[in-house]
C-alpha cells in the first residue's frame, strides 16, 4: 500500500509541476516560434508529450530502482526454521537447540 501511495503523490506532484509549463509564453514581438516549442506547430501539446515522456521514464527508473532493493514479502526467514537448520547442520548441541526453541515459542 505504501508503494501505491509513494507513485500516487510523485505522479500528483509531476503533474502539479507541468502548470507553470503550460502558461502561454506569450509573443517575443518579432513573430518567431517563441520559446523552444511552446509557439511553434505542436503547440503545447509537444511540450506536455515531452514532460509526460521524461516523467514516466523517471517514474519507471525509481519504480524498478526501489523494487530492487526492498525487502521482497515471502523471502523473510522464520526464526524456529533458521535454529532447525542450524541444528541439523552441527553448529549447534540438542541442549542448546532446546533452550532456544524454549525462548521462541515463548
Amino acid at each position: 500500500m505504501n508503494d501505491y501511495i509513494w507513485v500516487k503523490t510523485s505522479v500528483i506532484a509531476l503533474l502539479a509541476g507541468t502548470v507553470p509549463a503550460l502558461a502561454d509564453p506569450g509573443s517575443n514581438g518579432n513573430d518567431t516560434f517563441g520559446h523552444m516549442m511552446w509557439g511553434g506547430a505542436h503547440g503545447w501539446w509537444g511540450g506536455l508529450g515531452m514532460i509526460l515522456f521524461w516523467g514516466l521514464i523517471i517514474a519507471v527508473a525509481v519504480f524498478v530502482f526501489r523494487m530492487l532493493t526492498s525487502n521482497r514479502i515471502g523471502e523473510t526467514r522464520d526464526a524456529m526454521k533458521i535454529l532447525k537448520e542450524r541444528y541439523a547442520r552441527g553448529e549447534i548441541d540438542e541442549e542448546e537447540f532446546l533452550r532456544r526453541k524454549q525462548q521462541l515459542q515463548g
